[in-house]
């Protein structure tokens, strides 16, 4: 009697333990894993047309964590450009949450490539994803291409 209430206890143990799930990695555009100077984007499949949108996803590994400077760079084609960049954070790489209403950069008449002069910088940023997403406006071809410089703390 003993060895069946052991064996049954064993694989009581065994399939609660086998049965959890574990959420899978989102598969991101790049990864940013410590201190780093890197762009995403900037190739022809990543080319924007008239009113367009593009998102990024970026996966931040380490144990410490960084400070970004976020700038937008549009590699001008054709027409003339506007459009947004907007940044979003996650947990999970699903769901997402606005990092901060005044986190955007706006480009405004583009007719050349540009680097825009505004930067999104952010402070000990702990979350283990960030999402891009550019909206062009206009009647324009674009590549837009996002440089991140990070630095660990």
């Amino acid at each position: 009697m003993k060895k069946l209430i052991s064996i049954l206890i064993f694989a009581f143990l065994g399939i609660a333990i086998f049965a959890q799930s574990y959420p899978t990695e989102v598969a991101p555009d790049g990864y940013i894993s410590g201190p780093a100077y890197v762009y995403i984007g900037g190739t022809t499949s990543d080319t924007l047309t008239n009113t367009d949108t593009l998102t990024y996803v970026v996966r931040v590994k380490g144990n410490y964590t960084q400070d970004f400077n976020n700038k937008l760079y549009l590699d001008f084609v054709s027409g003339t450009a506007g459009g947004k960049l907007k940044t979003y954070k996650s947990m999970d790489g699903v769901t997402y949450e606005v990092t901060a209403a005044a986190d955007s950069i706006t480009a405004t008449s583009v007719t050349e490539d540009i680097m825009d002069t505004e930067t999104i910088t952010y402070d000990n940023f702990n979350w283990p994803y960030i999402k891009y997403i550019y909206i062009q406006s206009g009647t324009a071809v674009t590549v837009p291409r996002i440089y991140i410089y990070t630095k660990r703390n």
